[in-house]
């Protein structure tokens, strides 16, 4: 594929428990600003969303925020970033997707897995064409990695999909394997 420009980041809306967390989230928002990439991503100004955020803006990233309009009067924004509002979650992953050339699973909980599954259903079925990684800190997605690994043993997801997505524990590593899918 190449330089992918636009990267779609799910994360969680809080910190989570591991400071790795919040400090992979700055250094993947600096890499994306510093390497003249495009974050998009959910719009809240909330945990692990916000750091990610700040950082890729603090470092010349242009920032697309994808907001459900429910959300957006009691959320806090993040300045000089470009708005786009969504009547549901529904319509904001595909605002997500439509505007991304990659996207990444960073940790967080139920609304980033339903990203990342959307999206990966949606290349599964054709709809979209999009690396996607997993970026695994502190062995956060070990767990749903194994899972996968059992979908895969007890044939629920076939061999064609074994490079569905990469995975990494470190951002700068993540991104260059995406721009070489």
């Amino acid at each position: 594929m190449g330089f992918c420009k636009n990267i779609a980041v799910f994360c969680g809306s809080s910190l989570g428990a591991d400071p790795e967390y919040v400090r992979a989230a700055k250094q993947l928002g600096a890499l994306i600003g510093r390497q003249g990439r495009t974050l998009v991503f959910g719009g809240c100004l909330d945990g692990l969303m916000a750091e990610l955020a700040w950082a890729a803006r603090n470092n010349g990233a242009t920032v697309y925020s994808e907001f459900v309009r429910s959300l957006y009067d009691a959320s806090p924004r993040l300045p000089d970033s470009v708005e786009t509002l969504h009547d549901n979650v529904s319509e904001r992953k595909r605002g997500l997707i439509a505007r991304s050339d990659a996207c990444i699973m960073f940790p967080g909980g139920m609304g980033t897995l339903d990203e990342f599954t959307d999206v990966c259903a949606a290349v599964q079925l054709g709809e979209v064409a999009r690396p996607i990684g997993i970026l695994n800190i502190a062995g956060y997605y070990d767990p749903l990695l194994d899972f996968f690994a059992n979908m895969r043993k007890e044939g629920f997801l076939a061999p064609k999909w074994d490079h569905l997505f990469v995975t990494s524990t470190a951002p700068e590593s993540l991104l260059g394997m995406l721009d070489n899918l």
